[in-house]
């Protein structure tokens, strides 16, 4: 055995009982960076030797060379004295700016490749019907744009909690919401686990913590639901005027008029829990009227956010129905596969624009488009107002029902929608008795 291995008495976790099978290799543990040379020169221990050797990687070369010594710092002193000598003798050594530069480079090739990996993977899970093809799209926009963005920048090995503080700071700089700069960590997360299964970093470090307020929609009082009904109707076929100047007219001049369905929409999308999103995809054939005791529209919709189970309508949705229907076939559509709201038009991401367009006009004109804590009513505003009115008027209703019907969860009604009820809202099922 040689003089500098330890004895057997100690720890058998020593480096030195992990040594390579081949004499000549380096000890990876040995391996030591020097303060002030370069990155490429190591001093390190190979097993069949008791010397230190130093190595030095340059223009595509290593430079080997035994220290003759079994001291650390003497091999320490040593490789300096190496590295002094090589510049000395000509050797064209490269810059700190070319090292710089090619590091740079890998690291983006690196980080590239990573997110090149992610997609696949994401694109498997559309293929399995996991991820919708939007999410897939979403992902591929947030890595390849802000998050190759910054850690392109970054030394991906050294990626650690202080770069991530950096990282949320670089995305609150760019004005974005704690929702969506959540959805960027989850996204960045995905690139952090890979360099973690690569070994390139030892663990994912934990991203700073962000509490994300629930933002609902307003939904309108029955008051406010009333007035707004009532405008619907006094606005029908009326055009609008009240441009402000500059004001680009994008909404197309067949539209300038208030529609005469505008006042059916509203009253739709209350009475079935519906989303702005499904007006756009409703046909004739997604509804079925039923009546058997009970009077209410069965609705088939494609599926959106996973859901896909059929629901039903409050009663009042079946009058409103029937007469857009007779409305739609005296203008030459009510086929099973025409559109329900606005079949005339062929790109139906203009109905979600037009629709929206109405609306505002309509709370403009009553001073309704903020709501009282100053948050902009919408189309959206319509499903907040339906879930919320079967909340107070819906009698013991249970959110279960309810979100399965909406095509929600029970979170979502809670955190979202049943957030901006107040006791008086419910002041009767406070001041009940037992019978």
């Amino acid at each position: 055995m040689n003089a500098w291995m330890p004895s057997a008495d100690s720890a058998a976790n020593e480096d030195y009982f992990h040594q390579s099978r081949v004499r000549s290799a380096p000890i990876k543990s040995s391996m030591t960076c020097l303060d002030g040379l370069p990155k490429t020169l190591k001093i390190y221990r190979i097993a069949g030797s008791k010397y230190w050797q130093v190595r030095f990687y340059n223009q595509g070369r290593y430079i080997t060379q035994s220290l003759k010594t079994t001291n650390a710092d003497e091999a320490k002193a040593s490789a300096y004295v190496f590295f002094e000598k090589l510049k000395a003798s000509g050797v064209r050594l490269a810059n700190t700016e070319d090292l710089i530069a090619t590091t740079a480079l890998q690291n983006q090739q690196l980080l590239h490749d990573l997110i090149e990996e992610v997609m696949l993977a994401e694109l498997q899970k559309v293929h399995r019907d996991e991820i919708k093809h939007a999410t897939y799209v979403m992902t591929k926009i947030r890595l390849e744009g802000v998050v190759f963005e910054f850690f392109s920048r970054q030394t991906l090995s050294e990626i650690d909690e202080r770069v991530l503080e950096d990282f949320i700071g670089f995305l609150t700089r760019k004005n974005l919401t704690t929702s969506t700069i959540q959805g960027y960590i989850a996204q960045t997360r995905k690139v952090l686990r890979l360099l973690c299964r690569k070994k390139i970093i030892p663990a994912v470090p934990p991203f700073p913590s962000l509490k994300s307020q629930p933002n609902p929609r307003g939904a309108f009082t029955l008051t406010e639901y009333s007035a707004i009904l009532r405008r619907s109707k006094q606005l029908r076929n009326q055009t609008y005027v009240d441009w402000r100047n500059g004001q680009t007219h994008w909404i197309r001049s067949a539209y300038h008029q208030m529609p005469a369905e505008m006042n059916w929409l509203i009253r739709f999308m209350v009475y079935t829990f519906v989303r702005p999103g499904d007006i756009r995809q409703i046909k004739n054939k997604h509804i079925e009227v039923i009546r058997n005791g009970y009077s209410y529209l069965r609705l088939n919709l494609p599926e959106v956010k996973r859901h896909k189970a059929a629901t039903v309508s409050l009663p009042a949705a079946v009058q409103i129905y029937a007469t857009l229907l007779k409305y739609q076939k005296n203008q030459g559509y009510g086929q099973p596969d025409d559109y329900v709201f606005f079949p005339e038009l062929q790109n139906r991401r203009m109905v979600i624009d037009i629709a929206g367009w109405c609306l505002n006009w309509i709370l403009k004109d009553l001073g309704l488009k903020a709501g009282p804590h100053g948050t902009d009513r919408s189309l959206y505003s319509l499903r907040h107002t339906a879930i919320t009115f079967r909340l107070i008027y819906g009698g013991n209703i249970d959110l279960l029902t309810l979100a399965r019907n909406a095509r929600t969860s029970v979170e979502m009604i809670e955190k979202f929608y049943a957030s901006t009820l107040s006791a008086e809202m419910n002041i009767a099922l406070l001041h009940g008795k037992r019978q």
